[in-house]
């Protein structure tokens, strides 16, 4: 059987607080969509695109903070945060970078870094249009790489 390169999480909110159980489905189904099983409306702000399920199903931790992080996405500086309305923070801060930044990170060039995304080389998480790369999953791929 084929993997699916791609799967689209709906409802966020609820699969927050359930990661392993997420982790499972990514780890058994191989549907192109998760969805929310409460049967609530589907939000257009609480849908993410997972590459390389495989990886995450490995790691309902890490799972977790990119929901976390997909949910804060939109949402603006918490109570008491040091970081100004549409600033970011400084890279080390991050969970997440994007395409661009992880390239620079690796030495690579912009287009390379993308074809690796695209391959699942990198893994990647795709909130709306937007593609990131959990600073975990790009630091577990060095890790594997330089064995």
């Amino acid at each position: 059987m084929t993997s699916v390169p791609e799967v689209t999480v709906t409802g966020i909110r609820y699969w927050i607080d359930k990661p392993e159980q997420l982790a499972q489905l990514l780890a058994t189904s191989r549907a192109y969509s998760i969805a929310d099983p409460s049967g609530q409306p589907q939000q257009p702000d609480e849908v993410v695109v997972f590459t390389c399920r495989e990886e995450w199903a490995k790691n309902p931790g890490e799972l977790r903070d990119a929901l976390a992080e997909a949910m804060g996405a939109g949402a603006g500086p918490a109570a008491g945060s040091t970081v100004a309305t549409g600033a970011v923070a400084p890279v080390e801060d991050r969970l997440v970078f994007t395409v661009e930044e992880a390239a620079q990170l690796l030495g690579i060039s912009r287009s390379f870094a993308y074809e690796a995304v695209q391959r699942g080389d990198i893994p990647s998480m795709r909130i709306g249009r937007r593609i990131l790369v959990p600073k975990a999953a790009l630091e577990r791929f060095l890790e594997s790489s330089s064995g």
